[in-house]
């Protein structure tokens, strides 16, 4: 009924095993877990290969490094279920994610429920990132409030019940897979191409659920990807990143959210000025 989908690229074992692990004691058992292995050493690629020997519903897909995105499309592309959910593979998630994520989005025709969750740093947690409670449903023409949101990272008295719960990621939350449809990740960006997702997503999507509930816990670990890249690199993703937000606001056609876009690139731009020390 649900499919996890998780990329994994030389996660250090200890991490992996906190992910997989999370993912077994859950409290709904109606799943598959597809790992798809982005070109892995072979100490990883061998013990993601033990792991699930033994688990019928944990399946490893070995692919070339191609990065994050065809990882995760590959994924799509291969799940059957009626709902996705995607994982990092060093973060883990709540026992209760799946049952709870599950009751709510059948419960209430929802194309995606979204969750919190919490970011945890040298095993202490450092941030809740959270909706003000209750379940806040997004349709119609109040979609475009969630939108709004999505786009400038800041509230506002329209959508001021999602607080501070993440509109731009792709973990903490489950997705219907039909509402998915052909839609898949940018694989020409390399940063931040969850939030285009999301926003690619949001056009699609017709009943959105936002609920106070903490399921997922997002490690700050040295080695990540994000952590590592130089500041020539950083600068360069910003301004792919740049790019694709343009394209999608000069096709939209509202004005409120063409100045929401607007907003999310000066933002942007202004992430390349503190790089650059102005």
């Amino acid at each position: 009924m649900i499919d996890i989908i998780i990329p994994v690229y030389n996660t250090p074992k200890l991490d992996l095993e906190r992910c997989l692990n999370s993912i077994l004691n859950q409290t709904y058992n109606d799943y598959k877990v597809y790992i798809i292995d982005d070109g892995s050493n072979n100490n990883t690629k061998n013990y993601l290969d033990d792991y699930v020997n033994d688990k019928d519903n944990f399946i490893v897909k070995h692919i070339k490094n191609n990065g994050v995105s065809n990882a995760r499309n590959i994924g799509i592309d291969i799940s059957n279920s009626k709902y996705i959910t995607f994982i990092d593979a060093d973060d883990t998630i709540e026992n209760n994610f799946l049952l709870e994520a599950y009751e709510l989005i059948e419960k209430n025709n929802l194309d995606i429920i979204i969750g919190g969750y919490n970011e945890i740093k040298n095993n202490n947690i450092v941030r809740t990132r959270l909706s003000l409670p209750g379940l806040h449903i997004y349709e119609g023409k109040t979609i475009d409030n969630f939108f709004e949101k999505l786009l400038t990272s800041k509230t506002n008295e329209s959508n001021k019940e999602i607080g501070d719960c993440p509109t731009g990621r792709i973990y903490t939350r489950l997705f219907k897979r039909a509402s998915i449809g052909n839609l898949r990740f940018d694989t020409n960006t390399h940063m931040s191409e969850d939030t285009l997702f999301m926003i690619d997503y949001t056009y699609k999507a017709k009943r959105i659920g936002i609920v106070d509930r903490i399921w997922y816990n997002y490690y700050i670990n040295d080695y990540s990807i994000s952590n590592g890249t130089k500041k020539e690199m950083l600068e360069h993703n910003i301004k792919e990143f740049i790019e694709e937000i343009e394209k999608r606001m000069n096709k939209e056609e509202n004005k409120s959210l063409k100045v929401s876009y607007q907003a999310r690139i000066d933002k942007a731009n202004n992430a390349i000025k503190e790089l650059r020390g102005n």
